[in-house]
């Protein structure tokens, strides 16, 4: 069994009682953070963890509602017996390093508890653990000169988790996802509620989109995230949205909201 724990459900403009997207992945002797957003340090207290506490962290993409807690992160680790393994695109490590070396010069001198894991920026990659656990990622499409990572988690003999953020939809974002038991996808907009906003101009989707994607990509379950300030209190609007009248099962989780994936 696969648990993700939804640390933070909220986009770059908080809607309040959501904070900025964050993601625990969690199997048998495996953990990842998914994202480093500004409340990380705050989020990992909610569900009982310190920065001790994790050792693997992927991070999709450079903005601030994804990395600006990162130096907290690694700055709290300092000393610990595990270095952070950081899996990124180049230009996301390139903004996490600097990120930490101006806000704590320790966290520049040697990056000594930091191990840095480029994934590419240009197509397809992965990497994968002793645990029986394969991370794949891919390229959606994404603002100019902001390359954006999907992540999708393979437990071996177990289930598949895929995570898209940051984009509008695509082909490349059906065929990642293809037969995943779980799609965790940004919605940072209703069609229901905003039906004169374009998404699309801004590089993100709307409820209605996720949905089409996970029916496309022939997913089991589908969670909304990244969801936009206008649209958060407004879960039961946004699941019957994204289901669009068809069995979809549709979540909206709340912040420190578990769900287990078998």
């Amino acid at each position: 069994m696969v648990t993700v724990t939804f640390l933070g459900t909220g986009g770059a403009f908080s809607s309040g009682r959501r904070t900025n997207l964050a993601l625990l992945i969690e199997g048998a002797d495996f953990r990842m953070l998914v994202e480093a957003g500004p409340m990380i340090m705050q989020q990992l207290a909610g569900v009982n963890l310190k920065a001790a506490d994790i050792d693997q962290v992927f991070v999709s993409h450079g903005h601030g509602d994804h990395v600006l807690g990162f130096p907290m992160l690694a700055l709290n680790r300092l000393g610990s017996p595990t270095p952070l393994h950081v899996y990124a695109g180049l230009s996301t490590v390139t903004t996490l390093r600097i990120l930490s070396a101006l806000s704590f010069s320790s966290l520049g001198a040697g990056d000594s508890d930091l191990r840095w894991h480029q994934l590419s920026e240009e197509g397809p990659d992965e990497a994968s653990w002793a645990t029986g656990v394969r991370l794949r990622t891919a390229v959606p499409d994404h603002p100019p000169g902001l390359p954006t990572l999907s992540a999708r988690w393979e437990f071996e003999g177990g289930p598949t988790v895929t995570f898209i953020t940051d984009t509008r939809p695509g082909d490349v974002s059906v065929e990642f996802a293809r037969g995943s038991d779980l799609l965790i996808h940004e919605a940072s907009f209703s069609a229901t509620l905003q039906p004169d906003a374009d998404p699309a101009k801004h590089f993100h989707s709307t409820a209605k989109q996720a949905g089409e994607i996970a029916r496309q990509a022939g997913c089991q379950r589908l969670a909304l995230v990244h969801l936009g300030s206008e649209i958060g209190d407004h879960p039961e609007i946004l699941t019957e949205e994204a289901r669009a009248g068809t069995d979809l099962e549709v979540i909206v989780p709340q912040d420190g909201q578990e769900v287990s994936v078998t």
